[in-house]
C-alpha cells in the first residue's frame, strides 16, 4: 500500500503532520520562495540542516520564522 502511495507522488506521511520538511514542502506551507528560504538559512534567520545534498527544516522552526516576518 505504501509503495502505491509513493508511486502516485503522495507522501506516505501527510504534509500537515511532518515534523521535518524539505525546502519544497516548506515553500508550500509558507508561501515563500526557495531562494528566500535558502537565504534565510544562510543568514541564520531560519535554522536548517543539509542532509546529503538537500536542505531540511523543522516545522516548528519554519513556523517561528514565518511568524517573525509579521
Amino acid at each position: 500500500m505504501m509503495e502505491a502511495i509513493k508511486e502516485l507522488g503522495n507522501p506516505a506521511v501527510p504534509l500537515h503532520v511532518k515534523p521535518l520538511l524539505t525546502l519544497s514542502e516548506a515553500q508550500k506551507l509558507s508561501g515563500l520562495s526557495r531562494q528566500y528560504l535558502i537565504q534565510a538559512i544562510r543568514e541564520n534567520r531560519l535554522k536548517g540542516d543539509k542532509i546529503g545534498k538537500a536542505w531540511r527544516v523543522k516545522r516548528r522552526d519554519l513556523e517561528r520564522f514565518v511568524a517573525s516576518l509579521f
